[in-house]
């Protein structure tokens, strides 16, 4: 159950983001735009969703506590603290 809210919470927070990113300048755009240019790339891109985890990958790379299935990218804090 908890992993369903902790599935839940992200993919809102990614689709937030989407919608913020239309209508203004969000904190990491940078960080969201490089994480889906690696994504456009990816061998588990399939039009747009993730193979591995199943997410829309315009939301995914845009919800700041994700980081991708098979480690291209970690979360923002994660990325931070490099």
């Amino acid at each position: 159950m908890q992993r369903i809210l902790l599935t839940i919470k992200l993919i809102w927070q990614g689709w937030t983001n989407v919608i913020l990113d239309l209508i203004s300048d969000i904190k990491y755009k940078d960080i969201f735009s490089d994480r889906y240019e690696i994504c456009k790339s990816c061998e588990h891109n399939k039009l747009g969703i993730c193979e591995k985890c199943g997410c829309v990958l315009k939301a995914k790379t845009k919800s700041e506590d994700s980081e991708c299935p098979v480690g291209k990218w970690k979360t923002v804090k994660e990325t931070l603290e490099l």
